[in-house]
């Protein structure tokens, strides 16, 4: 599993710009079972995305499609985990998701 921390480094109009189709990669990418969620950090400093993608190489082919890593809108941090605790519906998630997760 890895956590996707963005770290905006363009300007809000740039950011807002491409954030539609940056938006639309998300949410392609949950419907693909790819990403479990993704969210604004607080503050707006960037995002922060969840996957289940099982290696860092299909991940970083898939993060190379994002309209905000093509446009440099961002800088990506990358870092992997194995979860060892879990909510009983996260574990739920990973069960039914077990091509992904």
């Amino acid at each position: 599993m890895f956590i996707i921390l963005i770290h905006f480094r363009k300007s809000d109009s740039q950011i807002d710009y491409y954030n539609e189709d940056h938006k639309q990669f998300l949410k392609e990418n949950i419907a693909e079972g790819n990403f479990i969620t993704a969210g604004m950090r607080s503050p707006k400093t960037g995002e922060a995305i969840l996957s289940c993608i099982d290696d860092l190489e299909s991940l970083q082919i898939i993060l190379s499609e994002d309209p905000f890593y093509k446009q440099r809108i961002g800088q990506y941090e990358i870092i992997e985990f194995t979860p060892d605790m879990t909510c009983n519906q996260m574990q739920e998630y990973m069960d039914t998701h077990d091509e992904n997760c």
